[in-house]
């Protein structure tokens, strides 16, 4: 019985980490961005922004993808006229800080599960940086990134602990902004409500096993 008892729950967990694992690819939907519409010129060659910018886009591409930057691949973008943008006084275009350069890019790395990652780069007039969906430094290696496997063992266990309900979850890749790190977030179903779902959630980072955030804080 007890030997019974084992292969069934070896085979439970066996198929949660198979879901997990199917879940823990990142393909995003192709990106076509025309934010700034009449105010600004569409290319779709990084051949057409000024030399400088293009030597200040080939740095950071270096700097914040290393190894994977022959992984790249250019979408279009946008050579934005600020004053354009900005002239009809709409208050809700100062919520943000508008770049004079905004750059689309997807990274297709399918060695460490990225099928599709869009990236977007925003430069203002000098070629700083004012927005990356993606580390400064620390994320262009490979062997940075651990396998999804362990960071889905970690999550069920810390979420068994938690009694979060592991049979309904959800996973989604996420640049987190707030700890400027690539994360796994899992989100475990905790009740239903007309109209509504409730989940439990922690994320991961995707070169350490920790919880960087979650519902519940650690002591």
């Amino acid at each position: 019985m007890i030997r019974s008892t084992t292969i069934i729950l070896l085979l439970f967990f066996f198929h949660l980490s198979a879901n997990a694992q199917n879940k823990m690819i990142v393909e995003e939907d192709t990106l076509l961005a025309y934010t700034y519409q009449e105010a600004s010129t569409t290319v779709f060659s990084l051949d057409k922004l000024p030399p400088n910018i293009q030597k200040q886009v080939e740095t950071i591409m270096q700097d914040s993808f290393w190894e994977l930057k022959d992984s790249l691949h250019f979408i279009n973008g946008q050579i934005v006229d600020v004053l354009k943008y900005l002239e009809d006084g709409d208050p809700h275009k100062r919520h943000w800080v508008v770049p004079k350069y905004e750059l689309n890019f997807y990274l297709k790395a399918t060695s460490i599960g990225i099928q599709r990652y869009n990236i977007t780069l925003h430069l203002d007039d000098y070629g700083q940086i004012l927005e990356l969906n993606w580390p400064r430094e620390g994320a262009g290696s490979r062997k940075m990134f651990l396998e999804r496997k362990a960071i889905q063992e970690f999550a069920f266990k810390e979420a068994e602990k938690r009694r979060y309900n592991i049979h309904k979850f959800e996973v989604r890749f996420e640049y987190n902004k707030e700890f400027r790190r690539l994360c796994w977030e899992f989100c475990f179903l905790d009740h239903m409500e007309v109209g509504a779902a409730y989940y439990n959630f922690m994320k991961v980072p995707w070169d350490d096993l920790f919880i960087i955030d979650s519902t519940k804080k650690d002591n």
